[in-house]
């Protein structure tokens, strides 16, 4: 039976694959959005990639048997899709874009404590050479994936890119906890 789907599926049975999809769109929906409460529209356009990725899997070999359940499968696919969205949405915020851009412009009337902020990170940034200013652009502005970066930024790999950019951030993070201190001795 496992395998028989992904024949049927394979020899074009759209019904199969339509009726598969019904069948367990609404507890993906259930589990996704309390498990990892994220809205109910992004929990659909997920389960419904999920099911594009299934359909590609199968059609370009990548998927030939199954060694669990299909309703597994989906979800794993599900679960991981769900991952990267969530990290995906979490980096874009470390960040304001336009602070980090442009920090001449100013969209709104900032308060004070976040105008100081936004200076703090600029001085820092410049103190930054140009190439780990740019691996922190590169995947907090423009959310470009680590291999990407490695092979932009003449990296070996993704893995080291990853490395070079936490201690990056880190770097950044200990410049400004330094300011941070030297201010509060003035105090």
């Amino acid at each position: 039976m496992k395998s028989d789907i992904i024949s049927r599926i394979k020899a074009g049975d759209e019904k199969s694959f339509y009726d598969m999809y019904r069948s367990y769109r609404d507890s993906f929906v259930k589990w996704a959005t309390f498990s990892y409460n994220i809205s109910l529209e992004d929990t659909k356009d997920i389960y419904q990639e999920a099911f594009v990725i299934l359909w590609i899997n199968i059609h370009e070999g990548r998927l030939t048997h199954l060694t669990a359940d299909i309703k597994t499968y989906i979800y794993s696919i599900g679960k991981h899709l769900i991952i990267n969205f969530i990290k995906k949405k979490s980096r874009s915020v470390t960040f304001d874009p336009v602070d980090l851009i442009n920090l001449s412009y100013h969209p709104f009337d900032m308060t004070d404590e976040r105008d100081h902020n936004r200076r703090m990170v600029e001085e820092h940034l410049n103190k930054l050479d140009e190439k780990e200013r740019r691996i922190l652009e590169m995947y907090y502005l423009e959310e470009k994936d680590m291999k990407t970066i490695a092979s932009e930024l003449g990296y070996k790999n993704a893995d080291v890119a990853k490395k070079r950019k936490y201690e990056v951030f880190k770097k950044l993070a200990g410049l400004v906890r330094s300011n941070l201190k030297s201010l509060l001795m003035l105090f």
